[in-house]
């Protein structure tokens, strides 16, 4: 759910999220973006609908499901750059 994400980054404190868009409660989109006032954590968003996100968060980094092992882990680099800045 969104609660239990944004409760579980506060308790463990993430290096990294990969987050699915649609949650049983709320949306995935709208915790990260409350886990990430308290200061960025790097993600990917996992979503069966591209223009979703892409309408939510243009600059996201998002995989479409399903996906290839080898597109996660060009996502999940991609967002580990992109904290490195």
């Amino acid at each position: 759910t969104q609660a239990g994400a944004v409760a579980a980054a506060r308790t463990t404190r993430p290096d990294l999220m990969i987050v699915d868009v649609r949650l049983q409660s709320g949306n995935g989109i709208a915790a990260v973006t409350e886990i990430c006032a308290n200061g960025f954590v790097p993600h990917v968003f996992l979503t069966g609908d591209m223009a979703e996100v892409q309408s939510q968060r243009p600059d996201a980094i998002a995989i479409h499901k399903p996906f290839l092992e080898a597109d996660l882990a060009r996502a999940i680099s991609r967002a580990m750059t992109m904290a490195t800045g």
